[in-house]
């Protein structure tokens, strides 16, 4: 099991998303932003997963909107919305990227997808708890790791299959 890192981001940082958290049930449920950028996928365990088009969404909306975000993080995502972006992202001088083994084209994989839903669907249910965001990723990066599938939360790299012993 990891450790909790410390969360040496600047506080201004926590100040936003403390207050982004502490106004998210106040929302007007029929606020729903659509369009090309975005596209249902599924439904899964209450929440409608959609795929986005995270460049879009940082030159159109917000400019921190990075792999995936929810309702408790970003102000403009409904509640029972999930969304997950369609390529990793190297367009912001804000903040990059850190995966590792990614396509050239910057194509998110499947597994990478899948897994960034359960870290979003994760962090999501502890923030709505009362956690506040930095606890509940860290908490959401374990539980990628313990799903395995990714050798790491931050890579494209698939896990190694386990010998079995006969």
């Amino acid at each position: 099991m990891h450790t909790k890192r410390k969360d040496n981001r600047d506080r201004l940082w926590s100040r936003l998303e403390r207050e982004i958290q502490s106004r998210a049930k106040s929302k007007d449920r029929s606020f729903r932003l659509s369009g090309r950028w975005k596209r249902f996928v599924r439904v899964q365990d209450g929440f409608k997963i959609f795929a986005v088009d995270g460049k879009w969404l940082r030159d159109n909306v917000c400019i921190n909107f990075l792999h995936a975000g929810h309702g408790y993080v970003h102000e403009f995502i409904p509640l029972d919305e999930i969304w997950v972006s369609t390529h990793h992202y190297r367009d912001s001088r804000f903040v990059s990227c850190r995966c590792r083994n990614v396509r050239k084209d910057l194509k998110m994989s499947k597994p990478y997808f899948d897994s960034t839903v359960i870290h979003e669907m994760t962090e999501f249910k502890r923030m709505a708890k009362g956690m506040g965001y930095w606890g509940a990723h860290q908490i959401a990066l374990q539980k990628e790791r313990d799903i395995c599938l990714l050798d790491d939360p931050h890579s494209e790299v698939l896990p190694k299959k386990k010998k079995r012993r006969s």
